[in-house]
Protein backbone atom coordinates (compact mmCIF):
# COMPACT_ATOMS: atom_id res chain seq x y z
CA UNK A 1 0.00 0.00 0.00
CA UNK A 2 1.13 3.35 -0.82
CA UNK A 3 2.39 5.66 2.12
CA UNK A 4 -0.01 8.09 2.86
CA UNK A 5 0.91 11.26 5.37
CA UNK A 6 -1.07 12.07 8.55
CA UNK A 7 0.67 15.20 9.24
CA UNK A 8 1.67 17.56 8.44
CA UNK A 9 -1.48 18.55 6.44
CA UNK A 10 -0.78 20.25 2.97
CA UNK A 11 -0.16 23.75 3.90
CA UNK A 12 -3.47 25.79 4.47
CA UNK A 13 -1.73 29.23 3.49
CA UNK A 14 -1.98 27.60 -0.10
CA UNK A 15 -4.30 25.68 -0.28
CA UNK A 16 -6.50 28.69 0.66
CA UNK A 17 -6.11 30.03 -3.50
CA UNK A 18 -6.51 26.66 -4.34
CA UNK A 19 -9.25 26.58 -7.34
CA UNK A 20 -11.26 22.80 -6.24
CA UNK A 21 -14.27 20.72 -6.76
CA UNK A 22 -15.75 17.36 -7.24
CA UNK A 23 -15.29 15.19 -10.60
CA UNK A 24 -17.32 12.52 -11.52
CA UNK A 25 -16.60 9.56 -14.22
CA UNK A 26 -19.63 9.26 -15.88
CA UNK A 27 -19.59 6.54 -19.28
CA UNK A 28 -21.70 8.29 -22.20
CA UNK A 29 -22.64 5.92 -25.10
CA UNK A 30 -24.29 8.47 -28.06
CA UNK A 31 -26.51 6.44 -30.67
CA UNK A 32 -27.29 7.79 -34.38
CA UNK A 33 -29.94 9.35 -33.27
CA UNK A 34 -28.14 12.30 -31.14
CA UNK A 35 -29.67 10.53 -27.70
CA UNK A 36 -27.43 9.15 -25.05
CA UNK A 37 -27.11 6.77 -22.07
CA UNK A 38 -24.96 7.79 -19.05
CA UNK A 39 -23.96 5.45 -16.47
CA UNK A 40 -22.66 7.02 -13.69
CA UNK A 41 -19.41 4.90 -12.90
CA UNK A 42 -18.33 6.42 -9.45
CA UNK A 43 -20.83 6.42 -6.39
CA UNK A 44 -18.61 8.78 -4.93
CA UNK A 45 -16.62 12.49 -6.38
CA UNK A 46 -12.99 12.87 -6.13
CA UNK A 47 -11.98 16.43 -5.29
CA UNK A 48 -9.24 17.89 -7.85
CA UNK A 49 -7.51 20.80 -6.73
CA UNK A 50 -5.33 23.45 -8.04
CA UNK A 51 -2.93 25.09 -6.20
CA UNK A 52 -0.57 26.53 -8.63
CA UNK A 53 -0.93 29.19 -11.84
CA UNK A 54 -0.13 31.66 -9.47
CA UNK A 55 2.96 33.49 -8.16
CA UNK A 56 3.75 32.91 -4.74
CA UNK A 57 6.35 34.83 -2.48
CA UNK A 58 9.79 32.99 -1.40
CA UNK A 59 8.26 31.75 1.93
CA UNK A 60 5.46 30.33 0.35
CA UNK A 61 7.57 28.85 -2.84
CA UNK A 62 10.45 27.26 0.03
CA UNK A 63 7.48 25.67 1.60
CA UNK A 64 5.79 24.47 -1.36
CA UNK A 65 8.85 22.91 -2.60
CA UNK A 66 10.03 21.22 0.56
CA UNK A 67 6.75 19.37 0.62
CA UNK A 68 6.84 18.20 -2.90
CA UNK A 69 9.93 16.77 -1.52
CA UNK A 70 8.99 15.50 1.13
CA UNK A 71 5.85 13.59 -0.80
CA UNK A 72 8.44 12.83 -3.55
CA UNK A 73 5.44 14.02 -6.05
CA UNK A 74 2.99 11.66 -6.79
CA UNK A 75 4.03 9.03 -4.43
CA UNK A 76 2.69 9.94 -0.97
CA UNK A 77 -0.79 10.86 0.08
CA UNK A 78 -1.46 13.21 2.51
CA UNK A 79 -4.22 15.51 4.02
CA UNK A 80 -5.37 18.73 2.73
CA UNK A 81 -8.28 21.61 3.74
CA UNK A 82 -10.77 22.28 1.39
CA UNK A 83 -11.83 25.55 2.06
CA UNK A 84 -15.15 25.82 0.17
CA UNK A 85 -15.93 22.44 2.08
CA UNK A 86 -14.31 21.52 5.02
CA UNK A 87 -17.11 21.18 8.26
CA UNK A 88 -20.50 19.23 8.87
CA UNK A 89 -23.32 19.87 10.97
CA UNK A 90 -25.51 17.86 12.97
CA UNK A 91 -28.03 18.69 9.84
CA UNK A 92 -25.63 16.91 7.71
CA UNK A 93 -22.93 14.84 9.48
CA UNK A 94 -24.22 11.59 9.00
CA UNK A 95 -23.17 8.15 10.74
CA UNK A 96 -23.38 4.88 8.52
CA UNK A 97 -23.37 2.08 10.29
CA UNK A 98 -20.37 -0.15 9.60
CA UNK A 99 -20.66 -4.31 10.04
CA UNK A 100 -19.85 -4.17 13.53
CA UNK A 101 -22.12 -3.25 16.46
CA UNK A 102 -21.72 -0.19 18.10
CA UNK A 103 -19.03 1.41 14.93
CA UNK A 104 -20.07 3.84 12.18
CA UNK A 105 -18.50 5.45 9.74
CA UNK A 106 -18.27 9.32 9.42
CA UNK A 107 -20.69 10.74 5.89
CA UNK A 108 -21.89 14.17 5.05
CA UNK A 109 -25.40 14.38 3.72
CA UNK A 110 -25.93 16.07 0.31
CA UNK A 111 -29.21 16.88 -1.09
CA UNK A 112 -31.40 18.27 -4.02
CA UNK A 113 -34.80 17.99 -4.13
CA UNK A 114 -35.51 14.41 -4.20
CA UNK A 115 -31.39 13.32 -5.45
CA UNK A 116 -28.98 12.88 -2.09
CA UNK A 117 -25.34 11.60 -1.92
CA UNK A 118 -23.60 10.73 1.33
CA UNK A 119 -20.23 11.21 1.13
CA UNK A 120 -17.65 8.80 3.26
CA UNK A 121 -15.32 11.27 5.65
CA UNK A 122 -12.24 9.41 6.21
CA UNK A 123 -9.93 12.07 7.30
CA UNK A 124 -11.64 14.07 10.08
CA UNK A 125 -9.49 16.91 11.96
CA UNK A 126 -8.21 15.34 15.12
CA UNK A 127 -10.04 16.03 18.27
CA UNK A 128 -13.16 18.01 16.27
CA UNK A 129 -15.62 15.78 15.36
CA UNK A 130 -18.45 15.63 18.18
CA UNK A 131 -20.83 13.01 17.91
CA UNK A 132 -24.91 13.39 18.93
CA UNK A 133 -27.51 10.85 19.74
CA UNK A 134 -31.13 12.37 19.32
CA UNK A 135 -29.61 16.01 19.23
CA UNK A 136 -27.73 15.89 22.55
CA UNK A 137 -24.06 15.41 22.32
CA UNK A 138 -22.70 12.60 24.12
CA UNK A 139 -19.97 12.53 26.47
CA UNK A 140 -16.65 12.57 25.34
CA UNK A 141 -15.95 8.95 27.46
CA UNK A 142 -19.33 7.42 25.16
CA UNK A 143 -17.33 7.17 21.76
CA UNK A 144 -13.81 7.10 19.80
CA UNK A 145 -13.06 8.55 16.85
CA UNK A 146 -10.47 7.26 14.84
CA UNK A 147 -9.23 10.35 13.32
CA UNK A 148 -7.30 7.84 9.90
CA UNK A 149 -10.55 6.34 9.08
CA UNK A 150 -13.20 7.91 10.20
CA UNK A 151 -14.26 5.32 12.24
CA UNK A 152 -16.76 5.83 15.33
CA UNK A 153 -16.86 3.17 17.79
CA UNK A 154 -19.59 3.38 20.76
CA UNK A 155 -18.02 2.91 24.05
CA UNK A 156 -20.37 -0.51 25.17
CA UNK A 157 -20.17 0.66 28.99
CA UNK A 158 -22.30 4.16 27.88
CA UNK A 159 -24.89 2.02 26.74
CA UNK A 160 -27.68 -0.12 28.32
CA UNK A 161 -25.81 -3.40 28.73
CA UNK A 162 -26.51 -6.73 30.38
CA UNK A 163 -24.29 -9.69 30.98
CA UNK A 164 -25.24 -12.91 29.50
CA UNK A 165 -26.77 -15.86 31.41
CA UNK A 166 -27.67 -18.34 29.16
CA UNK A 167 -28.09 -19.33 25.30
CA UNK A 168 -30.72 -21.31 23.67
CA UNK A 169 -30.06 -23.00 20.52
CA UNK A 170 -32.75 -23.53 18.01
CA UNK A 171 -34.88 -21.91 15.12
CA UNK A 172 -34.89 -19.05 16.74
CA UNK A 173 -32.13 -17.99 19.35
CA UNK A 174 -33.19 -17.07 23.25
CA UNK A 175 -30.49 -15.43 24.96
CA UNK A 176 -30.78 -14.61 28.91
CA UNK A 177 -29.44 -11.61 29.99
CA UNK A 178 -28.56 -11.00 33.89
CA UNK A 179 -31.34 -8.17 34.06
CA UNK A 180 -33.97 -6.87 31.44
CA UNK A 181 -32.20 -3.85 29.37
CA UNK A 182 -34.43 -0.22 29.68
CA UNK A 183 -36.10 0.61 26.40
CA UNK A 184 -35.14 -2.56 24.30
CA UNK A 185 -38.29 -4.42 23.44
CA UNK A 186 -39.87 -6.63 20.08
CA UNK A 187 -38.55 -5.20 17.17
CA UNK A 188 -35.42 -3.49 18.87
CA UNK A 189 -31.80 -4.76 18.35
CA UNK A 190 -29.46 -6.53 20.62
CA UNK A 191 -25.89 -6.16 20.30
CA UNK A 192 -23.17 -8.62 21.80
CA UNK A 193 -19.35 -8.45 21.79
CA UNK A 194 -17.04 -11.32 21.41
CA UNK A 195 -17.31 -12.72 24.83
CA UNK A 196 -19.33 -16.07 24.08
CA UNK A 197 -17.72 -19.72 24.11
CA UNK A 198 -18.32 -22.98 22.26
CA UNK A 199 -17.39 -23.96 18.92
CA UNK A 200 -19.91 -22.17 17.07
CA UNK A 201 -19.97 -18.54 19.35
CA UNK A 202 -18.52 -16.66 15.98
CA UNK A 203 -22.75 -17.16 15.17
CA UNK A 204 -23.79 -14.35 17.73
CA UNK A 205 -20.12 -12.72 18.67
CA UNK A 206 -19.76 -9.49 17.58
CA UNK A 207 -23.11 -9.40 16.22
CA UNK A 208 -26.89 -7.62 16.68
CA UNK A 209 -29.76 -9.65 16.01
CA UNK A 210 -34.29 -8.61 15.94
CA UNK A 211 -35.84 -9.04 19.35
CA UNK A 212 -39.23 -11.14 18.04
CA UNK A 213 -40.07 -11.85 21.41
CA UNK A 214 -39.29 -11.21 25.21
CA UNK A 215 -39.99 -12.73 28.28
CA UNK A 216 -38.54 -11.28 31.51
CA UNK A 217 -35.01 -11.61 30.89
CA UNK A 218 -35.45 -13.73 27.89
CA UNK A 219 -34.76 -12.19 24.49
CA UNK A 220 -36.11 -14.31 21.28
CA UNK A 221 -33.64 -13.67 18.35
CA UNK A 222 -33.85 -13.61 14.84
CA UNK A 223 -31.08 -16.06 14.42
CA UNK A 224 -31.07 -19.51 13.65
CA UNK A 225 -28.54 -21.78 15.81
CA UNK A 226 -30.02 -25.05 15.59
CA UNK A 227 -27.50 -27.96 16.81
CA UNK A 228 -24.87 -25.17 17.25
CA UNK A 229 -22.82 -25.51 20.35
CA UNK A 230 -22.63 -21.40 22.30
CA UNK A 231 -22.34 -20.68 25.72
CA UNK A 232 -22.70 -17.86 27.58
CA UNK A 233 -18.89 -17.09 28.25
CA UNK A 234 -18.79 -13.75 29.16
CA UNK A 235 -21.06 -11.92 27.04
CA UNK A 236 -22.52 -9.06 27.00
CA UNK A 237 -25.91 -7.61 25.10
CA UNK A 238 -26.25 -3.54 24.68
CA UNK A 239 -28.79 -1.41 23.54
CA UNK A 240 -27.34 0.95 21.17
CA UNK A 241 -28.88 3.31 19.13
CA UNK A 242 -32.02 1.83 17.43
CA UNK A 243 -33.50 2.55 14.26
CA UNK A 244 -35.70 5.14 15.73
CA UNK A 245 -32.47 7.28 16.91
CA UNK A 246 -30.77 9.63 15.00
CA UNK A 247 -26.92 10.10 15.08
CA UNK A 248 -25.57 12.68 14.09
CA UNK A 249 -22.25 14.28 14.19
CA UNK A 250 -20.33 18.29 13.91
CA UNK A 251 -16.99 19.01 12.97
CA UNK A 252 -13.74 19.54 10.61
CA UNK A 253 -12.22 17.21 8.17
CA UNK A 254 -9.61 17.00 5.13
CA UNK A 255 -9.74 15.81 1.67
CA UNK A 256 -6.59 12.90 1.43
CA UNK A 257 -5.10 13.55 -1.97
CA UNK A 258 -1.67 12.98 -3.79
CA UNK A 259 -0.38 15.29 -6.58
CA UNK A 260 -1.11 14.54 -9.73
CA UNK A 261 2.26 15.47 -11.07
CA UNK A 262 6.05 14.37 -10.40
CA UNK A 263 7.08 17.84 -12.22
CA UNK A 264 6.78 21.12 -10.89
CA UNK A 265 7.94 23.88 -12.81
CA UNK A 266 8.61 27.64 -11.89
CA UNK A 267 10.05 30.90 -12.64
CA UNK A 268 11.19 34.03 -10.87
CA UNK A 269 9.08 36.84 -12.03
CA UNK A 270 9.80 39.46 -10.23
CA UNK A 271 11.46 41.50 -6.99
CA UNK A 272 8.99 43.35 -4.61
CA UNK A 273 10.91 44.48 -1.37
CA UNK A 274 13.68 42.40 -1.52
CA UNK A 275 11.26 39.88 -1.76
CA UNK A 276 11.48 37.42 -4.91
CA UNK A 277 8.17 36.49 -6.84
CA UNK A 278 7.53 32.94 -8.06
CA UNK A 279 5.02 31.96 -11.05
CA UNK A 280 3.63 28.98 -10.90
CA UNK A 281 3.09 26.69 -13.41
CA UNK A 282 -0.13 23.75 -12.97
CA UNK A 283 0.17 21.47 -9.75
CA UNK A 284 -2.98 19.67 -9.71
CA UNK A 285 -3.73 17.55 -6.72
CA UNK A 286 -6.77 14.42 -6.73
CA UNK A 287 -8.67 13.12 -3.85
CA UNK A 288 -7.24 9.51 -2.78
CA UNK A 289 -9.67 6.24 -2.19
CA UNK A 290 -7.97 5.14 1.62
Amino acid sequence: MATFLESPRFPDTIAFGATVGPTYLTVVNTIYSGRDGRIPAWTQSRIRFEVGRRAMNAADTATLDAFFRAVKGRAYGFRIKDWTDYTATTGNGVLTPAATPGRYQLGKFYTTGALNETRSIQKPVAGSPVVYLNASPLAGAAYAVDSTTGLVTLTQSSFASAGVNGVTVGASTVVTLASGIPGLGVGGTLAFNSGFGGADQALLAGQAFQITALTGTQYTLAVNTTGKAITAGSAIGTRYPQGADVLAWAGQFDVPVRFDVDEMKKQVMDRSGGDLIVDWGSIPLIEIRV
